[in-house]
């Protein structure tokens, strides 16, 4: 008889009943070799848990101003702000603000920006009201086949991309 390999969810699915986890914490995945429902060899395999992603971090000189900027230009919501440090949110982006070592040297003087894009239900109205709050529009709107698109500089120079979907 061929034995076949079947995944288990639990070490509880095996017989016989004394073997146990090291962990109950720990995920595992289980492969049993099994010959009528009777487990001849058992493998663990231990998951690896991914990174997850905390937050995107921007020096800006004026932080207050920069989490207002985010806020009524892109809708932010804003849960932490002082004059050195903001903690922004926008569905599951996390964008932290942190005011710059050296705020009298340009930000983005070495290319060194982050580059944040986002899609817009109205581009046009949006970059009315970012360059309102200071923004700077890099080049023309875009009309492309699959929709608009526009590259902004916010206050402190950052890149931000809009896509307003055809």
């Amino acid at each position: 008889m061929q034995p076949n390999l079947k995944k288990l969810e639990s070490l509880s699915q095996l017989r016989p009943s004394s073997i146990e986890p090291k962990s109950k914490e720990n995920r595992i995945t289980l492969l049993a070799t099994h010959t009528n429902d009777f487990p001849v060899s058992v493998k663990r395999a231990q998951v690896v848990m991914a990174a997850s992603f905390r937050w995107l971090l921007q020096l800006h000189k004026d932080v207050p101003r920069a989490a207002h900027f985010y806020s009524e230009g892109l809708g932010f919501t804003i849960n932490v702000c002082t004059l050195r440090w903001a903690e922004l949110q926008s569905g599951p982006l996390n964008l932290a603000l942190m005011q710059s070592p050296n705020p009298d040297d340009s930000i983005t003087q070495k290319g060194y920006s982050s580059h944040l894009s986002f899609t817009v239900t109205d581009i046009n109205t949006t970059v009315t009201k970012l360059k309102a709050l200071g923004a700077e529009l890099d080049g023309p709107i875009k009309y492309e086949i699959h929709g608009k698109v526009a590259a902004m500089r916010c206050i402190d120079g950052h890149a931000l991309g809009l896509y307003e979907p055809a």
